[in-house]
């Protein structure tokens, strides 16, 4: 069907005007439509279309501020809506003692945070451990420079304890190399690599500079590149001081 009138009306539009449900939404443009009509009036919905997600422009920028504040109810199901411009922040080697109130202070220097800060599952296969969360945590922001890339760390004390924290908007890459697409453990860079003697080490997962090897940007402090290397990939601890180190205690 083509609609021929109301074009001048909608006109007026603007990005500020439409928010947008995120692109694991399982829901159709047309449910999320519903769901924000049930908000601020079904009257005052104008357009809707799936574009990386459900969009939806509405009648006032005041009505989609609302929407992003509150959310949506889908199916019964509580979905978070974002501002159009908003992009996704990934905070990684944060462990579950670190509150989400910290990282919203720090993050609020860098822009205007639009979405609850939710943490990612581990990704583990068995039924029993489908409720286990990694050490990664994600969040939506407005950036107050869209043209750049988010890409900083940032350190936090807990027990007298040491902690260095990352915060990116661009994929996860290699900790050894810098490239994109494989993990420390796969990187080609270290083929044959290995000093004598570093085969028997083990290293701790989700630690600074271990575990998985993935941090934003692929870049470590150069106090763990430089000993990393000559030590066997992790800054030269044993296995029994990372969990003396992150659990402030002995074994």
């Amino acid at each position: 069907m083509v609609f021929g009138g109301g074009s001048g009306d909608l006109s007026r539009l603007t990005r500020r005007h439409g928010v947008k449900v995120g692109t694991g939404s399982l829901y159709t443009v047309e449910e999320v439509a519903l769901a924000v009509g049930e908000k601020i009036g079904h009257g005052s919905v104008k357009s809707a279309a799936r574009m990386h997600g459900a969009v939806v422009f509405v009648d006032k920028v005041e009505q989609a501020n609302r929407l992003v504040e509150t959310g949506i109810s889908v199916g019964g199901r509580f979905e978070a809506v974002l501002t159009q411009p908003s992009t996704r922040i990934t905070l990684s080697n944060v462990p579950p003692f670190i509150s989400d109130e910290f990282l919203a202070r720090e993050l609020a220097r860098f822009g205007k945070i639009v979405s609850p800060i939710k943490k990612v599952l581990s990704g583990c296969k068995s039924p029993l451990l489908k409720h286990v969360v990694s050490h990664r945590r994600q969040v939506y922001m407005i950036l107050n420079n869209r043209a750049e890339e988010l890409n900083m760390r940032f350190h936090v004390k807990v027990e007298e304890f040491d902690y260095m924290l990352y915060a990116s908007s661009s994929v996860m890459k290699c900790f050894g190399c810098g490239e994109e697409g494989h993990l420390v453990g796969a990187c080609p860079g270290r083929a044959g690599s290995v000093p004598v003697g570093s085969e028997g080490r083990e290293t701790a997962p989700d630690q600074p500079g271990a575990g998985t090897g993935s941090v934003p940007g692929g870049e470590a402090p150069a106090r763990c590149r430089e000993s990393g290397r000559a030590r066997g990939g992790h800054c030269g601890r044993t296995r029994g001081e990372y969990r003396e180190r992150w659990t402030g205690g002995g074994r």
